[in-house]
């Protein structure tokens, strides 16, 4: 009996771990790109964007996908002898690896092909390039797996830091090497991805270590004929269906700005644009990704805490704390989506020319804020579904957002340019966290955001809004200009304006102080919330 306790406690703090490297690699994976910009420029930035898709893919799938699956099984022949849990893996290996060879092949020898449906023949190089990260999957996806599967979450989170560092490490040297050599920007392209397969390898390299350290994986012992047919015909049924249901909530962004490489630039050159005027746009354009995704890691991340409360809950049948922590999760994507959003795109041109040293594009880029709020909705509200066993459905829902994306691209960019892309990306946006929260409107009696956190919500954006106007004019007036009071404005803008929405929220009494202890530095915040209480008795 003693040792449930000690389980929850280790499958708590693994959980802790694997939150925070998370947290870390997509801080690292969003922030480097804001040098490389300044390193490649536009059309360098367009092609290295161009291709990303193709390698966010094989990273979501070998960090989230597989793993989660492996892990699943793993877990599940604990009481079986440890033979049989390490004869797992090889089946898993080897179906991933053919998974793996299958879209390296597609990729490699297809790069041209690719490359041309793109209308730019030279991104061949880094499609072949990025193509090998997919034969690093099998290995990365099995180890994680494993140690995943056996409650240890270290050799995970310590592989997925040590992979990024080396990654952004190698993307930022390869860029300044090969500028400095005089080379092509399609070659710095191809030596930013190899800098991305270095940090592949060292992911590899650290688990392998883990393995030799802990010595509780024998590769010696595994016999790679555990069962017959049917049983590889399931495990490849699960890795791939529940691979992509585990992870999709990862994806969504990847395919969204996959859908943007596939036909946005082309789009530009049917309207009549020139192609070096052409790529520089959707380098602009490709500029709001970073700011997108830390964005939706900031907005997300909070609610997303409470999951494991979810999950726990529905275990025990307690219907009505399930009802109170999916609408408090909503409650806190949207307040702290639609500050980030709103603030984003007020400070957007300040916040452009610190990042990028010009103002290019600020206007689609303003647009593409917005879709903070409703990016973190549809990962908060896809992630809850999931955890209460809603694959299927979540997965419809991201293949209906990203068909919507596609055919919206086609109608609104030759209209309104880059800016019809983003807006594009609105849309499909709405709709997809629309559907997800119809989908959670069986676990909810109440509404899930009250007319009284909408009033709430609006004086505090209200207030905010104005605040960082008048803000922006001081700037203004002063003629104060270049990248220096840019950044002065961008920063202070974030002090102020966040500082003065945050203590709006709190003291309106948008959330109880029994809310905010469950939220990191929820502690701190409910001070703000007893303040307001002592002055009104």
């Amino acid at each position: 009996m003693a040792q449930r306790p000690d389980l929850s406690k280790k499958l708590f703090r693994g959980a802790i771990i694997l939150t925070a490297a998370a947290l870390i690699t997509k801080i690292l994976s969003a922030a480097y790109r804001i040098p490389f910009q300044n390193i490649a420029g536009d059309i360098g930035f367009y092609i290295y964007q161009q291709v990303y898709p193709f390698y966010g893919i094989a990273l979501i799938f070998s960090t989230y996908g597989f793993p989660a699956v492996i892990s699943k099984l793993v877990a599940e022949k604990q009481q079986q002898d440890q033979h049989f849990i390490q004869s797992v893996l090889i089946p898993c290996f080897l179906i991933i690896g053919g998974i793996g060879l299958t879209i390296w092949c597609f990729l490699y020898w297809g790069a041209d092909v690719i490359a041309a449906a793109m209308k730019d023949p030279d991104l061949a190089g880094p499609i072949k390039m990025i193509s090998f990260s997919f034969l690093l999957m099998p290995l990365i996806s099995t180890l994680r797996g494993y140690y995943q599967g056996k409650s240890d979450m270290l050799p995970t989170a310590v592989s997925q830091v040590a992979e990024q560092l080396v990654r952004v490490s190698g993307i930022l040297i390869f860029a300044l090497l090969f500028l400095w050599q005089g080379r092509s920007l399609y070659e710095i392209g191809v030596g930013a991805y190899f800098g991305s397969l270095i940090g592949g390898l060292s992911c590899i390299t650290v688990l392998l270590l883990f393995v030799l350290k802990r010595k509780n994986l024998n590769l010696t012992q595994i016999k790679s004929s555990f069962e017959p047919r049917i049983q590889w015909k399931r495990l490849s049924k699960i890795l791939l269906f529940q691979g992509l249901a585990f992870c999709v909530t990862s994806l969504i962004l990847v395919i969204i700005q996959l859908v943007d490489s596939w036909h946005l630039y082309s789009l530009l050159l049917d309207k009549g644009m020139q192609e070096n005027s052409a790529k520089a746009l959707k380098g602009v354009y490709d500029r709001g990704q970073p700011l997108l995704q830390l964005g939706t890691v900031v907005a997300s991340s909070l609610s997303l805490t409470l999951i494991p409360l979810i999950s726990g809950y529905l275990k025990k049948g307690k219907s009505q704390e399930i009802e109170e922590k999916i609408r408090l999760a909503f409650r806190i994507s949207t307040t702290v989506g639609l500050g980030a959003a709103i603030g984003l795109m007020l400070l957007i041109k300040a916040a452009n020319y610190m990042l990028y040293e010009d103002i290019n594009g600020s206007g689609a880029l303003g647009v593409l804020a917005l879709c903070i709020l409703f990016t973190s909705l549809v990962t908060t509200n896809a992630s809850i579904l999931q955890s209460m066993g809603h694959y299927r459905s979540t997965v419809i829902v991201v293949i209906l957002g990203i068909l919507i994306k596609w055919v919206l691209n086609l109608l609104l960019v030759p209209l309104y340019s880059i800016t019809g892309a983003a807006i594009a990306s609105i849309l499909s946006f709405i709709f997809m966290s629309l559907l997800l929260q119809i989908r959670l409107k069986k676990y909810i009696r109440k509404t899930l955001l009250g007319m009284p956190h909408v009033r709430w919500l609006a004086r505090a954006v209200l207030a905010m809004s104005i605040v960082l106007i008048i803000h922006g004019q001081v700037f203004q007036i002063l003629s104060l200009e270049g990248r220096l009071f840019a950044s002065l404005q961008a920063l202070s803008g974030v002090l102020i304006g966040g500082s003065i929405y945050l203590v709006l929220i709190i003291r309106s009494g948008m959330f109880s102080s029994n809310e905010l202890v469950l939220l990191p530095f929820g502690s701190k915040l409910a001070l703000l919330l007893r303040n307001r209480n002592m002055k009104g008795s």
